[in-house]
Parts: C-alpha cells; sequence; structure tokens
C-alpha cells in the first residue's frame, strides 16, 4: 500500500492533466461534491495547524486525546489517495490488481456524499510480453466531434448494417414509422428548415430514421439555428449517417396533449426498435449542452506502468503492464449522466445501435459489438463478462441467440424470467422526473419481452412467476437518494409491486423451488387499455400461512436494529453465550423504513402486522424469506406489504415456524381459510 496525493488540487490538477486513475476517480464526483471536499479538506487542514505549537510541532495536550502518531502517520492522516496491489486475480483473468481507495481520515466523508458507491476504483494490470512494443497513442483529435471520432464511429455503423444479423432484424419487414417525424432532408449546415411531418400523410416517405430523446418545447416548422445545442447537433449527426429523418420525443409528441401522450408513449417499443440507429447525449445535463466535447487526447491513451511484483508470487520483482480500468463502462457509459434516467432504459435496450457521445469519447453499443476510441476493435475481454457491459445482453432475442450459439441446455422460461429480473434491477437504479411514469417508461421493454415470455404482464412481475417474484426487496445499500425512502404520493402500482417505490430493488430467483405461497388472483385496473402501462388500481390474493407478530427495536452496536417479535420473543438464536453479531436474527428490508415510517407502535398495539413464509429452505445453507405485512382494513381484511425478512439460521426458521393452536389460526384475518393455510388480499 502506498500514498498519492495529499491535497486536493494536487490530485485535480493530476487529473486534468490526463492520469487515467486520478481522472477516474475524480470524475465519479458530482460539482457539488468536489466542492463539499474542498470545504471539508480546508477545514481538516485547519485542524491539523490548530493542533500544533509555534514550532509547528503537535502540542502535548492534544497528544493525549488520541492514540500517537509517527511523523510519517501524521501526513498520512491526511493522503487522498491510496493505492494497494493485489496478486493475480482469477476472477480478473489472472492479472495484477490495483485497488484505489479515498482515504484522508481527517475528512467527514458523510458531509461531502451521501451516496456509498463512490471513491472507488479497481485498475487490471496485463502484463506486456512484447519488450520491443511502445506505448501507443490511438487518440489524437481533441474533440469528439472531430473527423477522426467520426470515421470510427462510421466504422462501427457501417461494419454493423453489413455484418450483424442480430442488429438488422427488422430489415426484411414491411417499414414502420412513428406517427411524427422530422424531416431533415434538406438541412446541410446550421441553417435550413426542419419540417414536423405526420407520416401517415406523406406518400413518398422511405428510407430508415434515427432517435434522440430529450424535453423540449411544441413546434411544427424550425429553424435549425432556433433548437437547442443537442438538437442541432443530433440533427446534423443523424444527417451523417445518412438519414433524412430524426425522432425526437418532444418535438414528436404534443407535449400539452394527455390522450396524445399515452397514446405515444404506447408506441416506444416500435419507435426505438425500428430506429436505425439512437444518439445519446450521454454526457449532457440538459439540451443545452449538445454531444460533443473537447478533451485532452492523453487521457485515451493506454497506460503503461513498471510494477513492482516482489512479495507478489513471483519469481520477477518487475514487470511491465497496461493499466485498465475495470470500470470504464461502468463509469463512462452506464452511469452516465443520460443513463441515468429511467426513460433511456429502453432506448438503450430497444434501439439496435446505439451511438454514446461521452464526455472524453464516442462509445458504440449494438447487439453484437460493443466498442469505443480507446477501444476501436472492441472491449477487452476483461470488461465482457461484467454486468456493466453487453447491455444489449438482456435483450431477450439476443440472449436466445446467445445461449443457443453456445449449445447450452438453458430453460427457456427460468432464463427469460432471469433477464427480467436483470432488466429491474437495472432499471430500479435510475431516476425519474414524473413519478407516475413508472411502468409507462418500461412498458416498450415488456412489449418487447412479451413473445419470449409467453405470459401475462403484471404490473412490472409476470403472471407464472408472481409467486417469487412477490418477494423482491428493497437493496437499501444502493438507494439512489434519501427522497427514495419514502412511498411516492402518485399511486402507480399496488404495494405488492417493486414498481410502487423509487428505490433500488433485488429481486428472488425465478423458481418453484421452496415456495410456500400461492398466487390465486389478481385484479388491475388501467388508465388505458394498454395492459403494460399505468395502472390505477389493483389488489391480488395470496394463500399461505399467515402468522401475527409485532416489530421492535433493539440496541445493535452504537445504534439500533428491528427485530420480529412472534409469541413475545425476539426472533434471534437464543443462546446468550453466543456474540451479538451471531445473534441477529432475520434481516428486515422495509418497503418504507423508519424514521419515515414511524406506525409501528400503534401497529404492535392494534395488532396489525402479519407475516408469510414465501419460500421455504430446502437444504442448510439456503434462505427463508418472509413476507412482512400490515393489515389496514379489518373489515375488508385488506392488507399491504411493508417489507421482507431474511432468514439464515435454524433457530429463527424455528420461531417463525413453530406451531400456532387451530382456534388463533382460525381467528385471524382473511378471505378463506381452508386446509391449515390463509388467503388474504393485499392491495
Amino acid at each position: 500500500m502506498c500514498a498519492h496525493y495529499r491535497t486536493i488540487l494536487t490530485l485535480e490538477i493530476s487529473a486534468a492533466q490526463g492520469c487515467h486513475v486520478c481522472l477516474a476517480f475524480w470524475d465519479q464526483l458530482s460539482d457539488a461534491e468536489k466542492e463539499a471536499l474542498r470545504v471539508e479538506e480546508s477545514k481538516a487542514m485547519m485542524n491539523k495547524e490548530a493542533r500544533k505549537d509555534d514550532g509547528g510541532n503537535v502540542r502535548e495536550d492534544e497528544k493525549v486525546k488520541e492514540e500517537p502518531r509517527s511523523e510519517k502517520e501524521e501526513e498520512d492522516y491526511f493522503e487522498w489517495l491510496t493505492f494497494t496491489i493485489l496478486q493475480r486475480d482469477e476472477y480478473c483473468g489472472g492479472d495484477y490488481v490495483l485497488s484505489l481507495a479515498f482515504s484522508g481520515d481527517g475528512i467527514d466523508w458523510g458531509k461531502v456524499s451521501a451516496r456509498k458507491d463512490v471513491a472507488l476504483g479497481l485498475y487490471v494490470l496485463q502484463e506486456i510480453t512484447d519488450d520491443a512494443a511502445e506505448p501507443f497513442h490511438s487518440v489524437q483529435a481533441s474533440s469528439t466531434a472531430s473527423e477522426d471520432s467520426w470515421a470510427t464511429a462510421m466504422t462501427w455503423f457501417q461494419k454493423c448494417r453489413s455484418m450483424h444479423t442480430a442488429c438488422n432484424e427488422n430489415r426484411d419487414k414491411p417499414a414502420w414509422y412513428p406517427t411524427r417525424l422530422l424531416d431533415i432532408a434538406d438541412i446541410g449546415s446550421d441553417d435550413g428548415l426542419i419540417r414536423l411531418i405526420q407520416t401517415t400523410e406523406v406518400a413518398t416517405l422511405s428510407g430508415p430514421y434515427c432517435t434522440l430523446s430529450h424535453c423540449w418545447g411544441k413546434v411544427h416548422i424550425i429553424q435549425l439555428k432556433r433548437l437547442p445545442k443537442t438538437f442541432r447537433e443530433a440533427i446534423l449527426a443523424a444527417k451523417r449517417l445518412g438519414v433524412s429523418y430524426i425522432w425526437i420525443d418532444s418535438l414528436c409528441i404534443v407535449q400539452d396533449d394527455l390522450s396524445d401522450w399515452f397514446r405515444e408513449a404506447a408506441l416506444m417499443h416500435k419507435v426505438y426498435s425500428y430506429s436505425l440507429c439512437n444518439l445519446s447525449a450521454s454526457a449532457s445535463k440538459d439540451s443545452s449542452e449538445g454531444l460533443y466535447r473537447n478533451r485532452n487526447p492523453r487521457t485515451l491513451d493506454t497506460t503503461r506502468a513498471e510494477l513492482n511484483v516482489a512479495g507478489l508470487g513471483s519469481s520477477i520483482t518487475t514487470t511491465r503492464c497496461e493499466m485498465h480500468d475495470y470500470f470504464f463502462w461502468k463509469h463512462n457509459v452506464s452511469q452516465c449522466t443520460v443513463n441515468r434516467r429511467a426513460w433511456v432504459t429502453q432506448e438503450r435496450l430497444l434501439a439496435p445501435r446505439v451511438l454514446h457521445f461521452g464526455r472524453y469519447q464516442i462509445f458504440w453499443e449494438c447487439r453484437e459489438h460493443d466498442a469505443c476510441e480507446s477501444y476501436p476493435e472492441g472491449l477487452p475481454s476483461l470488461f465482457v463478462a461484467q454486468t456493466t457491459t453487453n447491455f444489449k445482453a438482456l435483450d431477450p432475442a439476443v440472449y436466445a441467440k446467445r445461449i443457443a450459439g453456445e449449445g447450452r441446455d438453458v430453460d427457456a422460461d427460468t432464463a427469460s424470467y432471469r433477464i427480467w429480473n436483470a432488466i429491474v434491477w437495472t432499471y430500479s437504479r435510475t431516476a425519474l422526473t414524473v413519478a407516475g411514469d413508472k411502468l409507462i417508461a418500461l412498458s416498450g421493454i415488456a412489449k418487447r419481452m412479451m413473445p419470449t415470455m409467453d405470459d401475462e404482464y403484471v404490473a412490472g412481475m409476470w403472471r407464472k412467476n408472481l409467486g417469487s417474484a412477490l418477494l423482491w426487496h428493497v437493496d437499501d445499500k444502493e438507494n439512489i437518494d434519501s427522497a427514495s425512502l419514502a412511498r411516492p404520493s402518485t399511486y402507480r402500482a399496488p404495494t405488492w409491486s417493486w414498481a410502487s417505490l423509487d428505490c433500488a430493488i433485488a429481486t428472488d430467483t425465478p423458481s418453484e423451488r421452496g415456495l410456500s405461497i400461492e398466487v390465486c388472483d389478481v385484479v388491475l385496473e388501467y388508465a388505458t387499455d394498454d395492459t403494460t402501462g399505468a395502472i390505477t388500481s389493483g389488489w391480488l390474493d395470496l394463500c399461505g400461512f399467515l402468522r401475527p407478530m409485532c416489530l421492535a427495536q433493539r440496541d445493535y452496536g452504537a445504534g439500533k436494529r428491528w427485530y420480529m417479535v412472534v409469541n413475545g420473543t425476539i426472533v434471534r438464536p437464543q443462546d446468550e453465550s453466543l456474540e451479538e453479531f451471531d445473534r441477529l436474527g432475520p434481516m428486515l428490508y422495509f418497503d418504507v423504513p423508519p424514521p419515515y415510517d414511524e406506525a409501528f407502535d400503534s401497529d404492535n398495539a392494534t395488532q396489525s402486522l402479519f407475516f408469510m413464509v414465501g419460500r421455504m429452505p430446502i437444504v442448510d445453507n439456503d434462505y427463508m424469506l418472509v413476507l412482512l405485512l400490515r393489515l389496514v382494513d379489518l373489515e375488508g381484511k385488506l392488507f399491504e406489504r411493508i417489507g421482507v425478512a431474511v432468514s439464515g439460521a435454524g433457530d429463527d426458521r424455528e420461531m417463525l415456524l413453530a406451531a400456532v393452536d387451530e382456534e388463533t389460526k382460525r381467528g385471524l384475518p382473511c378471505l378463506r381459510y381452508e386446509n391449515g393455510q390463509h388467503t388474504i388480499r393485499i392491495f
């Protein structure tokens, strides 16, 4: 382990000069986080100086307040980046790994950022076998608008159109066009008029169109120079691809007409699936920033380093390596500005090919190839296996072909549900401007999945797999922001659907194995005739073993923790000789966690809390999954879902499955009690 920069300024300068490592860290921070970091550093340095006497030494009265530090430890207290070289890692192809971490013990990181996924880096160090090879400079241009950048993009584009079967599935199908398009045939520069056309009224309409998504006003005949910068540059980019039409949502959907918006939203799966190419303003926060960026070409160079491998299980002391940022695609594409928008998830997945105009370079993404200016021939194999790359593998058609090509015997139904779970995982980590759009912004992907699923779509889930799908839980380590912890005021899904919340979701395995609940009936009402779109109300009837419970907080470490209480006893291992960590009991994942939901005291008093075991463990190391429920209408026997509990210990299971006398079971609130099981209604 070794320290790197000890001031934010030197770190910032190094990033600006093209150091890949410093740049990767610095770019993860928002402008607000960078400024907060500077402020916290200033406070830390002032505190450091205040601890010293006139001679520059730490005062004796300060030394007694803490563990004594050596001179080096005193300096390291304010270091910002720490490198750790790890031994060869099988997960990273057997290469050496460089781990990067923010240290800065003198900084209160909680005052800089609420995020938990920032300030980490991982570099794969691939040994260079050709000693004569010199570092190459593959990118020379200082702008992503350069002819060099466009030449690279056109190479990807032309190869894809001529050689990729999966990307050209619509080639032999009858042409399809959106309701409206922008006719850009006569545009040659920043001058010229663009016509908004009704495609059904143009007899001579022919040729492909491109897409771009941004929100902006409503007009019919538009001067190119009066459009926002992103629109202007996207139109000219589409012309470079040889097309005469482009679809931009805010110009091709009537903005003040809700019926038109619903009608067009139901066609999104076709709008993007039939587009020639989706142009993505990946680095732009709004339509004024445009597609292109100036850059330092050095940031795109392949970095080489002389690595000291003494003590790392090698017979040599040094070796030459190329450095590859393991999170390169994640930081530059998957988590770029535009791809954090919920609507863009389906735009990116459904379009056969996407050109991402990033902050430092252009990226290419199609159903058969991922590339960028740094890796124009395609991404190195160390990237390909990651979940953040090969995004289009989530397309069911692409997935099916890949499985067939690999000769794998995979159950088609299970595979489809696994793909859907991966889509939900990705989609739930994006943000919506309008909370009510949660299901609408996903409807295009649902329509794309329907032929593969051969199943009924149910509020963001699928009917045949609904039993296990109900066992999703909030991934409390990855919530987008604190606002996501509250249930949205705008209704868009029943409480049993993950789509009722605005936070990161983790799904259960799509399997009937050990499942102990059964969905008897589902009723949903929709805003339109589109059953993949907006929902106005709904409920389901669920059959299983209902049990009463309470919820209680108890001290745990320096804080508190919630526990299930059954039959007056906290559900956790009862052996008090065990360490506190070994007596945790089930992990509770609340849909709306405290302190945002403060009703547990009154719920306990009114005996309104219940649970139903959703999945039983089959073998010893299996988890038990438990639905947590609240009775909200005793007369109507209506419940709402409030969370999921995950239990892994034998004592927990025994307490949760403890026998209940027949009289108690018959007295529990339910629609029906038959054969020892309760049927309840969850809305």
